[in-house]
């Protein structure tokens, strides 16, 4: 047995002494068993006839309900939700993506067509953006090396991505 394993076995038997421990000494700890409905519970919009009675739209008031079992005897397709809960995940649409041709002319590049270069973020774009408008196009590798946060390995990466005019 390796190290990975004995560590796993340890854990496994760790966990099992936890799990009796909690679950056979009398420490006061509820059990599934023994658990109690405690005071009332609310339930927002759950009356039997207020859907009925209300508009559609209108929210129903508050009922309490002191035995689980009636929670159960209410119909769900008459009950209204407090509110909205908005898009489902698969409704999300997410913001297309602009296509972007490769080589691209480094000199012409917009901020969003630089940060489709691999190792090319948002912020290195704008310095790139920022150092083109002062110093002029950029005529070589050379040039682009000197705006800061672009190294010897970030510049080997990008050169496969841009050309220069």
């Amino acid at each position: 047995m390796n190290a990975s394993e004995k560590r796993i076995l340890k854990l496994a038997i760790i966990l099992f002494i936890i799990g009796l421990t909690v679950r056979y000494l009398p420490w006061g700890l509820p059990s599934i068993e023994t658990f109690e409905v405690g005071d009332a519970i609310v339930v927002a919009n759950a009356s039997p006839g207020a859907a009925s009675e209300a508009a559609p739209g209108a929210l129903s008031e508050a009922v309490p309900i002191t035995d689980a079992s009636t929670v159960q005897a209410y119909d769900t397709d008459k009950v209204i939700p407090l509110a909205d809960p908005g898009p489902k995940s698969t409704e999300r649409h997410r913001k297309a993506k602009k296509k972007v041709s490769f080589p691209l002319n480094i000199n012409t590049a917009s901020a969003d067509d630089l940060c489709a270069i691999k190792g090319v973020g948002p912020k290195l774009a704008d310095k790139i953006i920022e150092r083109r408008n002062a110093a002029g196009p950029f005529k070589g590798p050379s040039d682009l090396k000197k705006v800061h946060g672009i190294g010897k390995k970030k510049l080997e990466n990008m050169l496969q991505s841009i050309i220069f005019d």
